[in-house]
């Protein structure tokens, strides 16, 4: 219940860094339009402040406004940052005995300019999708074989048709045995999905010759209801799809292989319930392939028997500097944030998905479609 206490707290810090930003605007736009009027502007910044909330607590349908709150949030950080940083350099030079006119105009100009070109270069970056390799080795018997993994497509208002397509055709470039889908497929609400069909269309052709495999993230919930979260509709979807959904399930996929997908941790609006690692895999002999969406229980995994372990969740940060304190988070958790990560027994890859989840913005980060490589060794 802790968490409760916290929430004004994190609201307050919010108001004040929104008032700080909003001070400087302000100041920036009266340089140019002296009668501004004050009452105006704090309205228009507070609805801008407030978009993200209003679109996700109420009914509304409209996507630009989803896109545009979730701008804001990119927005946000980096305007704050870029303007303490000018309010730094203000100081600095005040301490050196520097006297430039107009200087709090100049800094707040070029802390707009840094941020917009940021925004632009991050909206492009995200976009791309790149392709890595890895090249591992498992215990057991069985042919070279290749697997291509992606997670965190987040299909919704921001992740439509079009950056499907260009994540299958990167999939499918790779010419894999295996695809495997580490969570968070989709990014809540169906319902603001353009082109539903379109994407399930696109879906549809992922292809691989022993099978799609996915499970299921802390996003992937159909919040229909103020009641709570559904699966139904995704699970409907993936299956129509022809993608294998494991719900804490294990499959055997050929001769001494095994995938198992684990439920998700912590899904949004729902009850967390699922097997432990021990559990799922009770009686499972042979090489053993897990997915789990949330890199948060790599020493479980391990002592349960896991050869190879895809996460996916963090997204590396998505942008910087949050890709440092994801980083420490997960390094603290005995994990990783992202890429390869090798324990007494077990191996495990975790990317930063191949879509993007709130700004639709990568900065310092990659869009990725992850190949591995598998030989097996007795």
């Amino acid at each position: 219940m802790r968490w409760l206490f916290s929430i004004p707290i994190f609201f307050l810090i919010f108001l004040g860094i929104c008032f700080y930003i909003g001070i400087k605007l302000l100041f920036f736009i009266r340089c140019f339009s002296p009668n501004t009027k004050t009452v105006i502007f704090w309205i228009f910044f507070i609805l801008v402040c407030c978009i993200l909330l209003f679109t996700n607590f109420l009914p509304l349908k409209i996507n630009i406004l989803r896109i545009t709150g979730s701008y804001w949030m990119a927005v946000f950080m980096y305007l704050f940052m870029l303007l303490v940083l000018s309010d730094l350099i203000r100081l600095l030079l005040f301490l050196a005995g520097k006297r430039i006119a107009n200087i709090n105009f100049y800094t707040v100009g070029a802390a707009l300019i840094l941020c917009a070109i940021l925004l632009v270069y991050g909206s492009l970056h995200a976009l791309s999708v790149k392709t890595v390799n890895y090249s591992l080795t498992l215990r057991g018997e069985g042919t070279g074989t290749r697997i291509t993994l992606i997670s965190d497509t987040h299909i919704g208002a921001s992740v439509g048709k079009s950056h499907i397509r260009r994540i299958v055709e990167t999939i499918n470039r790779t010419e894999p045995d295996i695809i495997c889908i580490a969570g968070d497929v989709f990014d809540g609400n169906l319902n603001v999905i353009n082109d539903l069909e379109g994407v399930i269309t696109q879906l549809k052709l992922i292809k691989a010759p022993l099978g799609v495999y996915a499970c299921l993230g802390n996003h992937d919930v159909d919040r229909m209801s103020i009641s709570g979260g559904r699966t139904g509709r995704i699970v409907e979807i993936l299956k129509e799809a022809g993608i294998v959904l494991l719900q804490d399930e294990v499959l055997q996929i050929k001769e001494n292989l095994f995938i198992a997908g684990r439920k998700d941790a912590r899904p949004i609006g729902m009850n967390a319930e699922r097997k432990n690692a021990h559990e799922l895999l009770a009686g499972t002999d042979g090489t053993i392939i897990m997915l789990d969406h949330q890199p948060t229980q790599f020493p479980q995994n391990e002592q349960a028997g896991v050869d190879l372990l895809f996460c996916g969740h963090t997204h590396k940060g998505q942008v910087f500097p949050a890709n440092i304190i994801t980083h420490f988070m997960y390094k603290k958790a005995g994990a990783v944030h992202y890429g390869y990560w090798k324990g007494q027994t077990m191996q495990a890859v975790v990317t930063s998905g191949a879509g993007f989840w709130g700004p639709p913005v990568r900065i310092g980060t990659n869009s990725e479609v992850v190949v591995i490589d598998i030989t097996f060794s007795p």
